[in-house]
């Protein structure tokens, strides 16, 4: 077990009432159809208790326990409701979830998903909104990957689950270059961090990676993670970091593969579009990991959405934000594959 799992037990002040009206404002410059899903919302993220660290890897089983079955209710209705089909499959030795749209045909292209959740908390059945979003307006096979959670898994295996799944899809016949890889908050760090693992480990790199909302940076670094602090309705920089410890070594947490920012952008990469709201504290790590891919001289794309919050189109799927931005990425993704 990790050693900082052990910490004492800890508990979030409560928000005075002007933190909570700042926090869960809804800005006057979003869609109609945005602002009134985001009341939504946020009128329930503003009753929620404030978080608790946990102390042993029970109590994180607890609140995964107690957090997942609201989202995998809303993860089912989303997938159900855009009639997209899932699979339980193992590739490569780790668990996954096929998800095909109603316009998948087999053989097409394939997309690698790897989840959100703080790299503690979900599953591939819990986060189905974004993949389901990218299978239906993509057509592609979504292959999410249910790697195993931190405190039981932490960044060198969770990094080689992805891998192994990886090169398993090589393996039995899919090419590099018909295949891309995206992931939304931890899972967009993950994704970009296990390509700079397989770039340097020799393996074939995919044709494409999407980052929504990507937690590249987890040593809590950057402007707007203390500007926004205040402001932003989703993230809790105490649970952050708690599940940032869970996951990997204090002494480590700037390994390019755990925080994706620090990458050797010198060698080859993928183009790479990154998502992000102007209402999230990993504003700056977008704009950051924006700046070293260009600086390696690689192709990449910063796509930035007014006033929305972490991972929206999970949030608002129907508010024109986030149709805008499942469409981008999917023709960032299909413009870059090859038949």
């Amino acid at each position: 077990m990790h050693k900082d799992v052990q910490a004492v037990t800890h508990t979030a002040p409560k928000l005075s009432d002007n933190a909570i009206a700042r926090r869960y404002h809804v800005p006057g410059t979003v869609s109609p159809e945005a602002a009134t899903a985001l009341a939504q919302a946020y009128g329930l993220m503003s009753q929620s208790p404030s978080p608790t660290r946990p102390a042993s890897l029970a109590d994180w089983d607890e609140f995964n326990a107690n957090t997942k079955p609201m989202f995998e209710a809303l993860s089912t209705a989303t997938a159900d409701g855009l009639q997209v089909e899932r699979i339980d499959d193992v590739i490569g030795g780790v668990k996954v979830l096929r998800l095909r749209g109603a316009s998948f045909t087999p053989g097409n292209w394939r997309l690698v998903y790897t989840h959100g959740g703080a790299y503690t908390l979900f599953s591939a059945r819990s986060t189905l909104m974004v993949p389901a979003l990218i299978a239906a307006q993509s057509g592609c096979e979504v292959i999410s990957i249910d790697y195993t959670l931190a405190p039981r898994g932490q960044w060198q295996q969770v990094t080689d689950e992805v891998i192994a799944v990886w090169r398993a899809l090589l393996g039995t016949g899919t090419r590099p270059q018909s295949a891309a890889i995206f992931g939304d908050s931890a899972g967009g760090g993950l994704a970009a961090g296990s390509v700079l693992k397989m770039r340097d480990q020799g393996v074939p790199l995919p044709a494409a990676l999407y980052l929504l909302s990507p937690w590249s940076d987890i040593t809590a670094t950057g402007d707007s993670l203390s500007t926004l602090a205040d402001f932003d309705p989703a993230l809790a920089s105490d649970f952050l970091a708690w599940a940032a410890d869970a996951y990997v070594d204090p002494d480590d947490q700037k390994h390019p593969y755990v925080s994706p920012v620090y990458g050797d952008y010198s060698k080859p990469f993928p183009p790479t579009l990154i998502q992000v709201g102007t209402r999230e504290i990993f504003l700056s790590h977008a704009v950051r990991h924006y700046q070293a891919i260009r600086t390696g001289r690689h192709e990449a794309v910063l796509d930035v959405y007014e006033g929305m919050p972490h991972v929206h189109p999970a949030l608002v799927p129907s508010a024109p934000e986030a149709k805008v931005a499942i469409e981008r990425a999917s023709e960032f993704l299909l413009a870059r594959l090859e038949r």
